[in-house]
């Protein structure tokens, strides 16, 4: 993408939410591993088995937490160390956990395009002959 507001346009297209981070390397992150459609609402199991496995991100205890339509929300899923609660679109209501940054992105730098330069202007070859109105151009008085 070429610009941030390039990336918020294809955001909205793809139905999702601008991050509150107004930066160009937020929006690609979201842009790069969000997916189209609803999340997924999870809360962490309080089973002591479950409560032990090493989740992809911290998440807290008895949370209703919500996580974004992605690989991460699958693979999430199939710790089995959360409830599945259902899948429902972005709210602020819910507490949210993003997916992990693996990549830094910056903003393209465009170059301005240089001004053309304008041809220079030639003047007209002056002649020393003049022409009458008439169209001729005899000395002679005849």
């Amino acid at each position: 993408m070429k610009s941030k507001a390039a990336v918020a346009k294809a955001l909205n297209d793809a139905g999702i939410p601008l991050p509150k981070e107004d930066s160009y390397d937020s929006m690609m992150h979201r842009l790069n591993t969000w997916q189209a459609g609803h999340g997924y609402l999870f809360r962490r199991m309080k089973v002591r088995y479950y409560a032990q496995k090493q989740l992809p991100a911290e998440i807290p205890l008895g949370t209703v937490v919500f996580v974004p339509n992605s690989d991460f929300a699958r693979d999430v899923f199939k710790s089995k160390a959360m409830w599945f609660l259902g899948r429902v679109a972005y709210d602020e209501k819910y507490t949210m956990i993003d997916v992990p940054k693996t990549e830094k992105y910056t903003e393209p730098v465009v170059d301005k395009p240089k001004p053309k330069a304008k041809p220079k202007k030639t003047s007209k070859p002056k002649s020393n002959s003049k022409v009458k109105a008439d169209g001729g151009n005899n000395n002679s008085d005849s």
